[in-house]
């Protein structure tokens, strides 16, 4: 039996995930709102503390 290769795969996988998403029913993600944006921000100063403590030889 000859197995498909990973193209095959992939083409196969997009065109089932498209048909789905295509039906009128398919239920989207509602889009990100204040708070979300909010988050990611505070996330993202949190990170850049703790990688600029890091640089500065403050936590290991």
């Amino acid at each position: 039996m000859q197995e498909k290769s990973i193209e095959e795969l992939i083409k196969e996988e997009t065109a089932k995930r498209i048909t789905e998403m295509e039906r009128k029913d398919y239920p989207f993600p509602a889009p990100i709102g204040q708070k979300d944006v909010i988050m990611m921000v505070g996330l993202l100063i949190v990170c850049i503390v703790l990688i600029v403590l890091c640089m500065l030889g403050v936590i290991a």
